[in-house]
């Protein structure tokens, strides 16, 4: 359940389907001595078949004395274990191996040439270009690609007639990566091809060289009879952006029964941006369905961009069909078009607009300025309009901005007849979220007279969206009712809105609770502690923290942390030298909303435990600055993959206040483990940095074997701009269109989004997957909404506090241990 300012999560945690096995020391060393043996062939064999059983670092170097061995099949056993470690320093190992008489080396020389390029293998994979195998040629095809060098171009250009399909493909594909101008010709004399895969990779190509005289010949293509071609032709066109195209795209768009192709039309008349284009656009958006979602025309006039809205803001100012003055709104809407909100809310009250499209299309912009729009249809006679009014009445609100207006025309309509249940919690929940104090009483008759539980517990929920504002008695007899959820409800509530003066009430019903209320009761005390000065208060939850033990005592260090003051922090000093590792751990994550305990934090980032070591790095990111990161620089090193994860995410979050360099995340990025290098690529785009051109980044996007590897790195090439923009569209096209993961394609196609700038405190339930509960000292991975993963254990409890989560959504991933 997510809460504005405050979130409780229970979520599932998914087992990886297979993990890497431990191995005995002896094992390993066995494994070694037995790949060292020149007397025995099978032997060495064996040893080298099993070396994908070994800890990284050992089998990356058994993997570069099996490349060498005399025996083929132990080469082949070394090369399929460098290619999955991704081992991009062994190409000069390789390369002798192109003029093997061995069909297996040579193709396996030149896959590993292409996942480690090296400009001596030039030569001989030009000519390997004319193997008698084709899977050899498109192999060598692909590494020549990988070189980036200008020199691999002549070669490749003289086997684009090559008698295999598979090997055409491959070459136009490595001219494409290469983007050498000078094979544009000679690709257009390829876009007549007889294979329509060669014909989709060359339109492909001549999309990404970027240059105007390929146009005609994509023109003429369109005519292919292969749709995929054709979409692929139109994807080309749009990206060359060659205005003279735009006629032959239009008449695309007639062809009916074919989507796929009317939707790469509709997407590159936007990307051409021409004013027949757009009225081309605008002709589909009168015949496009406004219900119809996702819509490719509205989307397509949303990639058009600014020169589309004063067609559109035309149209709601005039008197157009409702379909397409309702289909104008949510384009609008969808585009967050500055200045439309007065345009759509105008077109509504003048009957042009249909109260479902303006008010979905005032949500989806997000302007506060329509909200007396919106608020004018919460009593509407239609329950699907009001039910509308309502989502884009919560979108408009933040009750982070109080804004009272708003108050007397809900409550009059949550006092109306009209409403039923459901849509009065609805009605409550939109209370809470206007922030103004003056709510507070209505919300607290509500939990006291409501007769339906799910209003009362709505209305205890909103309590805790308005922030302390009086509202401490309701919520105190709210978490002795009954109702499990509304207890659950106050318990959240009180941890954001309770008072100070709460305090001791709350105490004092945690000294003589059952043990099953103590948990609601432990959440609320954390609340009204952090906003308790009183010395007598703090001590006396410190008194019943030191005589707690188990879960219960982890969830009273969380509380006792919330408070900031010296009383608190002396506890927390004391918890942290009383040898319980668990405490240290729990320390070490409380310690984050303390900045006076940074010196007990550096000192429990040394800690010889790893779980304590992991919450000490996350939370020096809160309260550590330019010192600490050189600690966390250290620590991106250490043997602990969560430690070194955190370490590597707190760096970013310094980075993105200037209090850390980027230097040590670069260097981050060849660690064998493939969550230090993901968080490692998330924290350079949340501090907004590329290393260097951008070239270890773009060979991650292209070559780790991890998808969440890949994704992060989609990510920050798209959304943090290198010294090579050229290369990092390139490697984003390519990734978008070939690979094998949809999560990675589509974050390798879509917009750079910006990060979330409001956070909130979360808490986290871990349930392993074939558990119905949390589980205690659950390893886990907690992925933020800004793409940074915190890695480590959970705590007695099962569960996971986070200080300032940045707001949106949060999963559980494969804990870093059991990820491959």
């Amino acid at each position: 359940m997510r809460y504005a300012g405050w979130s409780l999560v229970a979520l599932a945690l998914a087992l990886a389907p297979r993990a890497q096995a431990f191995v005995w020391p002896n094992t390993a060393d066995r494994i070694e001595r037995e790949l060292s043996d020149p007397s025995d062939v099978a032997a060495r064999r064996r040893a080298a078949a099993r070396l994908d059983e070994l800890p990284r670092a050992l089998a990356a170097r058994l993997a570069r004395t099996a490349l060498g061995d005399a025996d083929p099949d132990v080469r082949l056993a070394g090369a399929t274990t460098a290619l999955a470690l991704g081992l991009d320093d062994v190409g000069p190992l390789v390369v002798g191996w192109l003029n093997d008489p061995e069909r297996r080396l040579r193709l396996a020389a030149a896959e590993l040439l292409g996942a480690a390029p090296t400009p001596r293998a030039i030569p001989l994979l030009g000519r390997v270009l004319s193997d008698p195998e084709p899977a050899v040629r498109a192999s060598a095809a692909a590494a020549l690609g990988a070189t980036a060098d200008a020199g691999a171009v002549v070669p490749l250009l003289g086997h684009l007639d090559d008698a295999s399909t598979e090997v055409r493909v491959a070459v136009v594909e490595a001219l494409t990566r290469l983007g050498d101008r000078r094979a544009v010709v000679p690709l257009i004399g390829k876009i007549q091809d007889g294979r329509p895969e060669v014909r989709r990779a060359v339109a492909g190509a001549l999309g990404a060289l970027g240059d105007d005289r390929a146009s005609s010949a994509l023109v003429l293509s369109l005519r292919d009879a292969d749709d995929e071609v054709r979409v692929a032709t139109l994807d080309a066109l749009g990206a060359l952006r060659d205005g003279s195209a735009t006629p032959a795209i239009i008449a695309v768009l007639g062809d009916e029964g074919h989507d796929a192709v009317r939707a790469a039309a509709l997407g590159a008349l936007a990307r051409l941006g021409t004013p027949e284009g757009l009225d081309a656009l605008m002709r589909a958006l009168a015949a496009d369905a406004p219900e119809r979602d996702p819509s490719e025309v509205r989307a397509a006039l949303g990639l058009a961009g600014a020169p589309a809205v004063p067609r559109l803001l035309a149209c709601l100012s005039g008197q157009p069909a409702p379909a397409l003055a309702d289909g104008c709104a949510l384009t609008l809407g969808a585009m967050r078009a500055p200045g439309a909100s007065g345009a759509i809310g105008a077109a509504l009250r003048r009957g042009v607009v249909r109260p479902l499209a303006a008010l979905a299309a005032l949500e989806a912009l997000g302007d506060r300025a329509a909200l007396p729009i919106v608020l004018e249809r919460l009593d509407d006679p239609e329950p699907l309009v009001r039910r509308a009014a309502i989502d884009a009445a919560t979108a408009l609100l933040d009750p982070r901005q109080p804004d009272g207006r708003a108050v007397d025309p809900i409550a009059a309509v949550l006092a109306g007849a009209r409403a039923g249940v459901e849509e009065r919690s609805a009605l409550a929940l939109l209370l809470g979220r206007t922030g103004a104090p003056r709510a507070a009483p209505l919300l607290a008759s509500l939990v006291t007279r409501a007769d339906a539980p799910s209003l009362r517990a709505a209305a205890v929920e909103a309590l805790g969206l308005l922030g302390p504002a009086g509202q401490d008695a309701a919520l105190l007899d709210a978490l002795g009712a009954e109702e499990p959820g509304l207890r659950l409800a106050a318990a959240v509530a009180g941890s954001r809105a309770a008072s100070g003066a709460a305090a001791p009430v709350l105490l004092a019903r945690l000294e003589r609770a059952a043990a099953q209320d103590r948990a609601a009761l432990e959440l609320a005390l954390g609340g009204a502690l952090a906003r308790s000065r009183e010395p007598a208060v703090i001590a006396r939850a410190v008194r019943l923290l030191e005589a707690s033990r188990g879960g219960e005592r982890d969830a009273l260090i969380e509380a006792v942390g919330r408070s900031r003051t010296q009383p608190a922090l002396e506890a927390l000093e004391r918890l942290a030298r009383s040898g319980d590792l668990a405490d240290r751990a729990k320390v070490a994550e409380a310690l984050a909303a303390h900045p006076g305990g940074l010196a007990l934090l550096s000192q429990l980032a040394t800690d010889p435990d790893g779980g304590v070591r992991a919450s000490a790095a996350w939370s020096l990111a809160t309260v550590g600055g330019a010192r600490e990161a050189a600690l966390l620089g250290r620590m991106l090193g250490d043997p602990d993959v969560a430690v070194a994860g955190n370490a590597a995410a707190a760096l970013g979050r310094l980075g993105a206040r200037r209090a850390a360099s980027a230097a040590p995340l670069c260097r981050a990025l060849d660690d064998g483990r493939s969550y230090v290098r993901a968080n490692t690529l998330a924290a350079l785009r949340v501090m907004g940095a590329r290393c260097a051109d951008g070239a270890r980044e773009r060979r991650l996007l292209e070559r780790d074997g991890a998808e969440r590897v890949r994704a992060a790195a989609a990510q920050l090439v798209a959304g943090a701009p290198s010294r090579a923009p050229a290369q990092d569209r390139a490697a984003l096209a390519r990734c978008a269109a070939r690979d094998a993961s949809g999560a990675v394609a589509a974050a390798c196609s879509q917009r750079a989004a910006p990060g979330p700038r409001v956070t909130e405190p979360v808490l986290v339930f871990v349930v392993p997957q074939g558990e119905a509960s949390p589980v205690g000292r659950a390893p886990f991975a907690l992925v933020l909404a800004d793409g940074l993963m915190r890695l480590g254990v959970a705590d007695r409890r099962g569960a996971v506090y986070e200080q300032a989560a940045p707001a949106g959504l949060v999963s559980l991933a494969v804990p870093a241990p059991l990820a491959l």
